[in-house]
């Protein structure tokens, strides 16, 4: 066995017990000045593990985690994979009630939380704590001194295939958040085709993970596995902050990281202001949003080590589906601006959303993937699940089609294409477009209501600092670029475009306020 081999046991649980036999001594994690070896993480993940048995918790329990990228993330996260206790991120970024919603509906039996993000929550009527510990504070309601009391004792449970490891739920752009159940099952899957198609493969030994995507988002948890299944070093960040990885940058390990297009977009620009290189990132996986050319120019051109890869999934299909590997991303080719090919062991067709049919290649129709990494189904939604998965096949939402070679592309959500005059229009395709436009920092393009044609098209945008840029501008750029029945009819300028914590721009909000 080599350090560099990818251990990918049936089991998650596993994982930390086979690196905490091989690699004891080796640094796994170092987060705010601190290291932890893969022992290290295996033994609090026992003690983690005892602690939740102390208050109560059996196998198929629910224990509720509102906290930022802290390092106990893992200890609890490998402890619920030992017992068959459910782990359930939430978002710490959602509104006081809509953490309560998403609290209710998990029935967590134990709820872990940073005390900024548990304290709001008592004035919201609906919320009937369960047994609350606070994370890094002091006193008997403390989960980091439960957890230092306990024996590092390996729980009395055996992991089974279909154990839920972890309960995501989705972002909510389009609706309520629903529980994603995914299983060892599903992390076993995903992790032999990523080990089968060189996923996040390292090219030396001190090549290291800079991992800033939140733990509640399905990239941030399997990036981190990724990195403890390729005995990677990570440097884990508490949040997100441009400056921050920039300063990492100039350090001497090479990096390797996932990333959402807007972060890249934020790394960049804060690099040029800083004046400082980005040279030490040596991978850059990306996905979770679409990336414009433009954007994808730009990072190349400021991290001209870094090889880049995308890859399209989503939380019910426990990440990847596609990947576009480095060589495709190369100027002048097609294909790099597509989402790749599926990988290993996983279909992936286009099909009419209302007849189910199977559309013709180079049509554009609903992306529809089955795997054996497809999601157990939706926490306590059965006609949800059914409405999702059919036949074995996930209907993913999103729009796209196949071309002659296979490659996949992604055009839009299916719910935010526009219909105007009877004529289909495709947000991104406009997005990409303005992502070009020297004086638009950030872009966005809706349907709004319109008593001729049904729906028009609107641009909302973000201007660069210090630059006059108006809506004539904006048409202007775009009127030899499409044809005439997608320009938008109304354009807006505001300070920022709301986006949610995995980079996505949510339209439900900019639709509320064009209605405001």
């Amino acid at each position: 066995m080599t350090e560099r081999e990818i251990l990918n046991p049936s089991a998650i649980a596993d994982l930390i017990r086979l690196q905490s036999d091989r690699l004891p001594e080796k640094v796994a994690l170092h987060f705010e000045g601190k290291d932890f070896t893969y022992r290290d993480l295996n033994e609090r993940s026992n003690r983690a593990a005892q602690a939740l048995y102390s208050r109560g918790l059996k196998k198929g329990d629910r224990v509720a985690w509102l906290a930022r990228n802290v390092a106990t993330f893992w200890d609890v996260f490998f402890a619920a994979a030992k017992t068959g206790i459910v782990m359930t991120p939430i978002n710490w970024r959602l509104a006081p009630a809509e953490v309560v919603q998403i609290l209710n509906d998990a029935q967590a039996k134990v709820f872990v939380g940073e005390a900024m993000f548990v304290e709001p929550l008592k004035a919201i009527d609906a919320y009937a704590p369960p047994q609350t510990l606070l994370l890094e504070s002091g006193g008997e309601d403390s989960f980091d001194a439960l957890i230092d009391r306990q024996e590092a004792k390996e729980p009395d449970h055996t992991p089974e295939r279909d154990d839920v490891v972890v309960q995501l739920y989705t972002s909510g752009t389009t609706g309520l958040p629903k529980g994603v159940l995914l299983t060892n099952r599903c992390y076993y899957e995903v992790g032999e085709a990523g080990a089968a198609a060189g996923v996040v493969m390292p090219k030396t030994d001190d090549e290291t993970i800079l991992h800033a995507l939140p733990h509640f988002h399905i990239a941030g948890v399997n990036f981190g596995l990724m990195g403890i299944q390729r005995s990677m070093r990570i440097i884990q960040h508490r949040q997100f902050d441009p400056s921050a990885i920039v300063k990492d940058a100039q350090g001497d390990a090479p990096l390797n990281s996932f990333l959402v297009p807007a972060m890249i977009m934020m790394i960049v620009e804060t690099a040029k202001a800083m004046e400082l290189s980005l040279k030490k990132f040596v991978s850059i996986s990306y996905g979770a949003a679409p990336m414009p050319e433009a954007l994808l120019d730009s990072a190349m051109l400021a991290m001209p080590e870094a090889e880049f890869t995308q890859l399209y999934g989503m939380t019910e299909t426990t990440g990847g589906v596609t990947v576009l590997d480095p060589k495709d991303h190369a100027k002048g080719k097609p294909q790099r601006v597509s989402a790749g090919k599926p990988l290993p062991g996983c279909s992936v067709k286009v099909c009419d959303p209302e007849t189910g049919k199977e559309v013709s290649q180079g049509e554009t129709g609903e992306i529809v993937i089955k795997s054996g990494f497809i999601m157990d189904g939706y926490w306590n939604r059965p006609e949800a699940t059914q409405e999702a998965i059919r036949d074995g096949w996930y209907w993913s939402g999103d729009a796209g089609y196949l071309d002659e070679n296979g490659f996949l592309y992604i055009v839009d959500r299916i719910k935010d294409m526009i219909i105007s005059g009877g004529e289909n229009i495709y947000p991104a395709e406009l997005e990409n477009i303005l992502a070009g436009h020297p004086d638009l920092a950030d872009v966005a393009v809706i349907g709004v209501p319109d008593e001729k044609w049904g729906e028009v098209v609107k641009v909302v945008a973000v201007k660069r600092i210090a630059v006059d840029v108006d809506e004539a501008s904006v048409i202007d750029f775009l009127k030899d670029k499409i044809a005439s029945f997608k320009l938008p009819r109304q354009v807006e300028f505001i300070p920022m475009l709301p986006r949610n914590p995995s980079g996505k721009i949510l339209k439900t909000e900019l639709r509320k306020m064009h209605k405001e």
